[in-house]
């Protein structure tokens, strides 16, 4: 075998070795978990349901702010507030949804199992996941741009 070939088959082979060790770990986490979930995911899902309240709570003010007011229609600047408020519950929400199916039931007869599948399941949902997350932070950045506008 040709040294290139060598190195090509160890690095397969380190790859699969940090696969799975990366599925046991986690496996392992979530086995132990009290609340049948990742440490990251914990924390992902408690942002997520804090920006999904803020935001409804944001839409709640301009909705009360619009009635309040003598202007008959809504500003531009109210509009895309608004709209923007409605993408950050919706991504939140589908954010919430997708880590709630990678949770462990507390109650659950194989939790061995069911903690092995939930692990692959997580590695295999990583970019999914990461894809989300990127799309909530950057309708986050959006709405404080232009939360900050409308106050001006």
């Amino acid at each position: 075998m040709d040294p290139l070939s060598g190195l090509s088959v160890a690095a397969a082979v380190v790859q699969f070795v940090d696969y799975g060790a990366g599925i046991v770990s986690k496996g392992t986490q979530l086995y132990k978990s009290v609340d049948g979930a990742l440490d990251e995911n914990i924390e992902l899902e408690t942002a997520s349901i804090r920006l999904q309240q803020l935001s409804s709570g944001l839409q709640g003010s301009l909705s009360q702010a619009r009635r309040d007011s003598t202007q008959g229609s809504p500003t531009q600047v109210d509009q895309d507030l608004e709209t923007m408020c409605n993408e950050c519950v919706t991504v939140s929400q589908e954010l919430v949804d997708k880590l709630e199916t990678l949770k462990v039931p507390r109650d659950h007869p194989y939790k061995k199992w069911k903690s092995f599948r939930q692990a692959l399941k997580s590695v295999w949902s990583k970019e999914k996941i990461e894809a989300i997350t990127k799309r909530l932070c950057s309708l986050r950045e959006e709405l404080n741009t232009h939360v900050v506008v409308s106050l001006r």
